[in-house]
C-alpha cells in the first residue's frame, strides 16, 4: 500500500504557472510550461505572430518547439494562463562567433534569502543563458520544493533568460521531478541520466550526468567521447554536478574521476563547470592523463546560504567559501571566467587565451572521494 501511495504522489500534476525556455539555437527554441493552457503566441522584431501549439508531456507539462526563428534576435511569447498570462522572452543565438556571456550556478536549492538575492544578481547580469549545475531542490527535488526554492525565487530570471540545467544527486533521488520537468532540455537519457549538447557563438557546450560515468556502467562514456570529438567551435565547456577534482572533502560518484577526466582531457575540453561542493573553487589546468590536455576546473556550488569551509590545497588557485555565481564571457581567442558574489563584487577572475602555451599539472591531485 506504501508503494502504490508513493507512485500515485510522484504521478501527480506539477501546480500551473512554471514556465522557462531551454534548447535555444539561431534559429529555434523550445518553451516548456505547466497548466492546461495549449496554445502559445510568440512575436519577434519585426512583429510577425507566431501561433504555435504545444504537446502535452507528463505531469501536466506542455512543451512547444518554437521554429523559423531569426539569429540574435530576441522574441516574447505569451501563455494565455487566464487571468494572470504567462510571457517568457528570450534572445536567440548568434550564427557567427560573436562573443557572449552566460552564468552557471549550483546548489541554489536551500530557500535562503541569500540564493534568492543571487538569483536577482545573475538576472541583473542580462547572460544570455543560465547553467544550472544541479540540486535544485533540496533534500529530494519534490514538486513543493522545486516551487518554493526554484521557481518562485528564479521566475523573473526564467521569464527573461533561457535555462540549460544539469541534474544533481539531489535531483535525482527517487520521488524527485527533475526528469519529468527538465526532460525537454535533453537529447536523450539513459539509465543514469540525460544528456544534451548545443552550440553558443564559439562555444560548443556539453551537459552530462555525474552518475553516467560511475565506475561499474559508465553508460555516458561513449557519448561524450564521441561528441568531444564532433565538436567544431574553438571553445570546448562540459558541465555536470559532481567535480572529478576538488579541494573539498565530498564524495562523488564512484571511479567518476578515473572514468571521466581521461574523456575530458584527452576531448581537449577547455572548462569543466561543476558544483555539489557548496564553495567556489577554480583549479590550476589539469593533464593527469593527456600530456597535452589543458583542463581547467571551476566548481560553483555556493548558490545558497549553505556553505562549506575553504579548503585549500596546491592545484587550486583559488578557494572560496561565499554565496555566488559564475560568470563567463566566451570570445573567440579568449574566456574570462568571474566569480560574483551577491553584492556584484568579483571575487575571483581568471582568463584563458585561445593562443599561447599554457603551464598544466600532471600530480598532486587530491585523493578521489568515492562513495
Amino acid at each position: 500500500m506504501a508503494m502504490m501511495l508513493v507512485a500515485v504522489a510522484c504521478g501527480r500534476r506539477l501546480p500551473p504557472g512554471w514556465a522557462y525556455v531551454t534548447r535555444v539555437t539561431p534559429t529555434s527554441a523550445t518553451v516548456v510550461w505547466t497548466g492546461v493552457t495549449e496554445a502559445l503566441e510568440c512575436r519577434g522584431p519585426d512583429g510577425r505572430r507566431l501561433q504555435l501549439s504545444s504537446t502535452a508531456g507528463r505531469r501536466g507539462i506542455r512543451i512547444a518547439a518554437v521554429a523559423g526563428l531569426l539569429p540574435a534576435s530576441t522574441y516574447v511569447c505569451r501563455i494565455d494562463a487566464g487571468a494572470r498570462p504567462l510571457r517568457v522572452r528570450f534572445t536567440t543565438a548568434p550564427t557567427e562567433s560573436a562573443a557572449f556571456t552566460f552564468a552557471a550556478v549550483g546548489d541554489t536549492g536551500d530557500g535562503s534569502a541569500a540564493a534568492a538575492s543571487l538569483a536577482r544578481r545573475i538576472l541583473a547580469g542580462r547572460p544570455a543563458f543560465l547553467v544550472h549545475l544541479g540540486d535544485i531542490g533540496y533534500p529530494g527535488g519534490t514538486a513543493p520544493q522545486y516551487a518554493a526554492e526554484f521557481f518562485r525565487p528564479y521566475r523573473r530570471l526564467l521569464r527573461r533568460v533561457p535555462l540549460m540545467p544539469t541534474p544533481g544527486n539531489h535531483d535525482l533521488r527517487p520521488r524527485s521531478v527533475y526528469r519529468d520537468l527538465f526532460s525537454p532540455a535533453a537529447d536523450g537519457e539513459n539509465s543514469a541520466g540525460p544528456h544534451y549538447s548545443f552550440d553558443w557563438g564559439a562555444a560548443h557546450l556539453i551537459s552530462v550526468s555525474s552518475p553516467e560515468f560511475a565506475r561499474d556502467a559508465a553508460p555516458g562514456a561513449e557519448w561524450l567521447g564521441t561528441n568531444l570529438a564532433a565538436a567544431a567551435r574553438p571553445w570546448r565547456i562540459v558541465f555536470l554536478h559532481e567535480p572529478p577534482y576538488s579541494a573539498g572533502t565530498k564524495f562523488t560518484v564512484a571511479g567518476l574521476r578515473g572514468v571521466l577526466e581521461p574523456i575530458l582531457e584527452r576531448g581537449r575540453t577547455d572548462v569543466v563547470l561543476t558544483g555539489h561542493v557548496h564553495n567556489y573553487e577554480r583549479s590550476v589546468p589539469a593533464c593527469a592523463y593527456a600530456a597535452d590536455a589543458r583542463t581547467l576546473h571551476v566548481i560553483s556550488g555556493g548558490g545558497g546560504a549553505n556553505l562549506d569551509p575553504a579548503a585549500r590545497q596546491a592545484n587550486f588557485a583559488r578557494v572560496i567559501s561565499a554565496t555566488h555565481y559564475v560568470r563567463v564571457r566566451v570570445a573567440a581567442d579568449h574566456l574570462d571566467i568571474r566569480a560574483v558574489d551577491v553584492s556584484g563584487h568579483v571575487l575571483d577572475h581568471a582568463r584563458r587565451e585561445r593562443t599561447g602555451d599554457v603551464a598544466c599539472v600532471s600530480s598532486g591531485w587530491p585523493p578521489a572521494r568515492d562513495r
